[in-house]
């Protein structure tokens, strides 16, 4: 196999129909939704767009194989996905090797979405040193065949799609309280404009609920898979001062109402275990868990310098 960094959007592109064909494939492995990638890639602190050096994309000829994506620093984690014609193989396996390899110099590596009953992978990281930990994500997910027609909203608050980079100090306020920020309200706003302005970005898919002062109380993201009909929400959140409401019900049966329009069948959301308002507003808007997705680490020792 040869292999070379992200170049182009086309790149991105096959990247993406990657995820998809291996969600069609269903054969153990467990794909991230292409808004999940949309989302690591262009909402970041990287305006110069380094993490197109991370990614390595293994071809035969114009035919995607697979690809890898690094996230050291704080995370220290790393991403492979093979075409799912490769479950298992030792094409596989050299993809593993070789991320692994790249973070050796890290005191920890870890990788993150591994499907609790995905043999292969779990066997292949504890024979590489890798051991599970405590905490883990649950997979939710819905039928859209039998949606409510809409939560009641609380009076004085209706629900909007965004304007796009006009909204994105109103949206950075909802966010940077939503998730308790430490970071400087001028950067996370900086960062906010810069995914508005990117090539994934769909203003139609980010939806707001607004009071009557257009201050942003919640906020999700919608996110489709036409080739799956699976619809996904990343992020989800409700400002501290708005919670309680059933503010965030609402803004969940409204993306699943535009998720429906679009064509979609089904709509999944991905919590933290230990995230329990989360996982019961998921539920409140007809969630299930479905699968637990594991973090498996591996302590790197003794630490040397790469070559």
């Amino acid at each position: 196999m040869n292999h070379h960094p992200y170049q182009t959007l086309q790149d991105l592109h096959a990247m993406l129909d990657l995820l998809a064909a291996g969600r069609q494939a269903d054969n153990g492995t467990y794909y991230v939704h292409r808004g999940d990638l949309q989302w690591w890639l262009f909402y970041n602190d990287d305006p110069a767009q380094e993490w197109k050096s991370r990614i390595r994309l293994w071809v035969d000829g114009d035919k995607l194989l697979g690809w890898s994506l690094l996230s050291p620093f704080a995370w220290h984690a790393f991403d492979v996905y093979a075409h799912p014609s490769l479950r298992g193989t030792d094409a596989e396996r050299e993809m593993l090797a070789w991320a692994m390899k790249q973070l050796s110099d890290d005191e920890y590596i870890q990788t993150i979405w591994v499907a609790e009953d995905d043999d292969f992978r779990v066997r292949w990281l504890t024979e590489n040193g890798f051991t599970q930990q405590e905490g883990f994500m649950h997979l939710l997910q819905r039928s859209l065949s039998d949606l409510e027609t809409g939560a009641p909203l609380a009076d004085g608050f209706h629900a909007r799609a965004s304007r796009g980079p006009a909204d994105a100090a109103r949206r950075s306020v909802a966010s940077h309280g939503a998730f308790g920020s430490s970071m400087p309200i001028e950067d996370y706003t900086a960062r906010t404009l810069r995914f508005m302005q990117s090539p994934v970005y769909v203003k139609e898919h980010e939806l707001f609920i607004v009071n009557t002062e257009d201050e942003v109380a919640a906020f999700c993201c919608i996110w489709t898979d036409d080739l799956n009909k699976m619809g996904y929400f990343e992020p989800v959140g409700v400002h501290p001062n708005y919670q309680r409401r059933g503010l965030g019900k609402s803004l969940l049966l409204e993306g699943l109402t535009r998720l429906k329009v679009e064509g979609m069948t089904d709509a999944s959301v991905c919590a933290e275990s230990d995230s329990p308002a989360a996982i019961g507003l998921y539920e409140s808007a007809g969630f299930q868990k479905v699968k637990r997705l594991l973090t498996f680490r591996k302590t790197n020792s003794p630490l040397r310098k790469r070559e």
